[in-house]
């Protein structure tokens, strides 16, 4: 069964894509442009979700699918990646596999791997915390090499490196916090 969240990471994967929704049996279509503001889902797109997923779901639509968006939220539907251009799909959970067209298909040039690919909302402090894991992991799998060091080399210890990488995770983050603080105090 497909989660309401994983059904509205898809229908926002799609319309960043470019795709729309059909609401109604009279095709009446809406796309948004600005599907994600910030490090949230726009207000816009929200207020959509929030009408196809209450009282729409029956007769909403993504352009190019067959499938509305009650039968995706019922549980004989499940939502994975595709695997022509790994964007989110849905596919039956169980019985016979039978395929299903992704929504892709009726793209021209896609999948463009030299283009931004849609994406959720990204939260700024958690991206900056897995990038300072990920420099602290580069360097503890780097190898030690004590002995090629020579009086004109700059010498650094595993703990310098490990307070320095803290320090700048720290300073990052109130960064981040701070400009936040600024943003809401605005809004």
């Amino acid at each position: 069964m497909a989660s309401r969240t994983l059904v509205k990471n898809y229908l926002a994967q799609w319309m960043q894509m470019g795709k729309t929704i059909s609401l109604s049996p009279q095709g009446e279509e809406v796309h948004i442009y600005k599907i994600i503001q910030g490090e949230r889902y726009s207000p816009l797109f929200n207020k959509l979700w929030d009408e196809i997923s209450t009282t729409k779901a029956q007769e909403a639509y993504l352009s190019g699918t067959d499938q509305s968006i009650d039968d995706l939220l019922s549980n004989k539907w499940e939502i994975i990646a595709c695997a022509r251009c790994n964007l989110l799909v849905p596919s039956v959970d169980m019985g016979p596999r039978v395929p299903v067209c992704c929504p892709c298909d009726d793209i021209p040039n896609h999948p463009n791997l030299d283009s931004i690919a849609p994406h959720i909302p990204i939260t700024l402090v958690s991206q900056i915390d897995d990038l300072c894991d990920r420099l602290v992991q580069k360097s503890q799998d780097q190898p030690s090499n004590t002995e090629d060091f020579t009086e004109d080399a700059t010498y650094s210890s595993a703990e310098e490196d490990h307070q320095t990488l803290s320090s700048l995770r720290n300073s990052m983050l109130k960064l981040v916090k701070s400009h936040s603080n600024i943003e809401n105090q605005s809004h």
